[in-house]
Order: C-alpha cells, then sequence, then structure tokens
C-alpha cells in the first residue's frame, strides 16, 4: 500500500508552475494519496492591491472547508490560514490560534504517518512536520532560503534544523547540495527537470532560423531578473516576448515598441505562448540568491528547440556545451545576433537530447526509488 504524500510547498497552487505542483501531479499519478499544502508564508507580502486580493482569497478558501477538490484522482489542495513567521508574535499566533487547525485538517485528509515533502524551512515548516508525525521526511531544498527579501532572521537556524530533522535531503543545484553537506553528507542531487513532451512540439529539427523574437518566461522580479538586458534586447530591434508575472521594476519594458506582453499563463497553455519564438534568454542577476538556483526552465527551453542566451549562473555555466553565456547587455545582443553562424545546430540539438534525458518521468523515478529504500 502506497503511503499518502504531504507537500509543504512554498508557493500557491495556482502560481507559475514550478517543481512543488509537478512532484505532487506525479505522487497522486503514481498512486500515492496526495495533499499539496500551499504556502505557510516566508515574508510578509508587500503592500498592495494585489496582495491584498490573494489574502483575503486565502482566508475565504480557508473558510470555505477543508480543501479544494483534486484536480485529478489522488490530489486534494489545501490553503492553511497562517501568518508568515516574521516575528516572535506571528510564530506565537500560529502555534497557539492557527497551526493546530492545520494539523487536525491535514491529519483527517492524509492520515497518519504520511511522507512529509519539505519546502521552506521556516518555524512553520517545522512545527507542521512536529503535529504530523510523518513516517518519512524529505527536505527538497530548492532555494537559498537566507537570501529571500524579508524572510525570517531566524531562517539559517530553522533550516538547520531541518536539515538535521529530515530522513532524506535532496537538492536541485550543486551549490545548494554543497551547502547541505556540511551538515548533512548523505545529501543527494534530484535536479530540475521537464515535462518533455509537453515542450517537444515546439521543435523544428533545429534548422537555421534568423532571430526575430525572444522570449523570456517565468516570474520576473527585480531580485532575480535584469530589467536592463530585456530593454537592451527590445531597444536592439528584436521582438521581445514575456510570459509570465511582471514586477512593477519591469514595467517600463511594456512601453517600448516591440515588446509583446502575453501576462501569466497555466502551464498547460505554455507551449501555445511560446509559438514563434526564435530564442529564449534568461537574463538573471547574478546575486546571493541566484547562485543557488538551477532554473527548470532551461530543460524547458531546451526541450522546445531553440537556442538558450543566459546569465552566468553557476548551475548555467555546468550547461556550457548546450547554452550561450553572457555577462553584459551587449553580450546577450551580440549572442542573439549572430546565433546560428556559431554551430548553433549542433547544441540546439544537443540540448534536446539532455532535456530528454532530464524528463520528469526519469526524475520523479529516481526520486521514488530512493523514498522506498528509506521507508
Amino acid at each position: 500500500m502506497r503511503p499518502s504524500v504531504v507537500i509543504l510547498a512554498g508557493i500557491r497552487w495556482d502560481f507559475l508552475w514550478q517543481r512543488h505542483q509537478t512532484l505532487a501531479t506525479l505522487f497522486a499519478r503514481a498512486g500515492y494519496p496526495t495533499v499539496f499544502v500551499e504556502t505557510t508564508g516566508l515574508a510578509n507580502p508587500r503592500p498592495s492591491k494585489a496582495a491584498l486580493g490573494k489574502v483575503l482569497s486565502r482566508v475565504r478558501r480557508s473558510r470555505e472547508g477543508v480543501a479544494k477538490q483534486p484536480l485529478q484522482e489522488n490530489l486534494t489542495v489545501y490553503a492553511p490560514l497562517t501568518l508568515p513567521p516574521t516575528s516572535k508574535a506571528s510564530v506565537w499566533a500560529n502555534e497557539r490560534f492557527l497551526l493546530p487547525r492545520v494539523v487536525s485538517d491535514l491529519g483527517e485528509i492524509a492520515g497518519p504517518r504520511p511522507v512529509v515533502v519539505a519546502y521552506p524551512p521556516t518555524r512553520t515548516t517545522l512545527a507542521l512536520i512536529s503535529g504530523l508525525d510523518p513516517g518519512l521526511v524529505l527536505y527538497d531544498r530548492s532555494d537559498g532560503y537566507e537570501h529571500f527579501p524579508g524572510a525570517p532572521k531566524d531562517i539559517s537556524k530553522t533550516e538547520r534544523e531541518l536539515l538535521l530533522r529530515a530522513d532524506l535531503v535532496s537538492c536541485t543545484s550543486q551549490h545548494l547540495l554543497q551547502g547541505a553537506r556540511r551538515i548533512r553528507p548523505d545529501a543527494f542531487p534530484s535536479g530540475p527537470a521537464v515535462d518533455y513532451e509537453r515542450f517537444a512540439v515546439l521543435q523544428d529539427a533545429g534548422e537555421a532560423r534568423k532571430v526575430n523574437t525572444v522570449c523570456f518566461f517565468g516570474d520576473a522580479r527585480r531580485e532575480r531578473v535584469d530589467f536592463e538586458v530585456l530593454e537592451a534586447i527590445a531597444g536592439a530591434g528584436f521582438g521581445l516576448r514575456i510570459v509570465g508575472g511582471l514586477d512593477g521594476a519591469g514595467k517600463g519594458l511594456l512601453k517600448m515598441p516591440g515588446v509583446d506582453y502575453r501576462g501569466e499563463v497555466s502551464h498547460a497553455g505554455l507551449p501555445a505562448a511560446l509559438v514563434g519564438v526564435d530564442a529564449f534568454v534568461l537574463p538573471y542577476r547574478v546575486n546571493a540568491m541566484t547562485r543557488a538556483i538551477s532554473p527548470a526552465k532551461t530543460y524547458e527551453c531546451l526541450a522546445a528547440g531553440r537556442p538558450v542566451v543566459t546569465a552566468h549562473l553557476p548551475a548555467m555555466e555546468e550547461l556550457g556545451e548546450y547554452v550561450y553565456l553572457a555577462e553584459r547587455q551587449e553580450d546577450y545582443v551580440e549572442t542573439l545576433r549572430s546565433l546560428w553562424d556559431r554551430g548553433t545546430q549542433r547544441r540546439v540539438l544537443a540540448g534536446i537530447e539532455l532535456a530528454r534525458e532530464n524528463s520528469w518521468e526519469v526524475r520523479f523515478g529516481e526520486l521514488e526509488e530512493i523514498l522506498w529504500r528509506a521507508l
């Protein structure tokens, strides 16, 4: 009999599709009764009309009942009512008033001794793990949380506690793995992956094509994305398509000629939003927060059969034979202009094969095998 799985996610279910939702979907598809617990909060939201709407939506959904009804068999989405654990008062309120109900609800849905897959290593996550009394805890380390703006001051301490408490520790990048192994020498890599068939429909056999339309897709926030690079690309005469959320710092892009902003789209609808794109860019800022990440969208871009120009993140340097690395704004523009004069077809075809080897079916199978060995 397969155990139930509780995913303590760091995002909402309807946020930009990430590893959290993918693993929940795959566990459910494989026959594990799965509960996706939406974020319990990492930082206080910035005051805005959108943030207020999200808070009110969370309160409403929490009051309506235990959960959203399954989007597929074996999958339930639960919206907990909690406060970001950024102060002693909020931690006290969570533990005294809010978390007992969450633990009770999850106990009713998941039953005893679930497998817990944990994301943000906060005091709230630790309290939920303690209350659920799981049969196994996997800490899936996917970000350098100590560098998140507004993260709890004790996040390094609580992450250390989670690293020691977890039965298994997986890491999505070598940077994160090296840090984890200082405390957990048994931590293992479990990098990003791709729903290969979903993006392979965009392939055209790696045929040479003039680069007219350049695309960035994802959640564009000032802490991670260098908007000046995107402005330089649009200013150089390329069509620039942006798909996903756009931080206020990037709103100036919308006034530039040639910028096509598609807004947020569902993961299922993403390939359709990428039709007609000639190249992808991943213009991340290189800082303490981004050095830890290995963007999942990299494999999605490669699976689509398009060249990828990206920042010099550690994880991207490891993929140097499949992507083009850029540091300055002019590097991005020059590389985009000279594509198909630089062995691009070979890189594109190699990238397609790399994406195929890193499908979610492969990655989930590896993770499931490790879990069963530990159960």
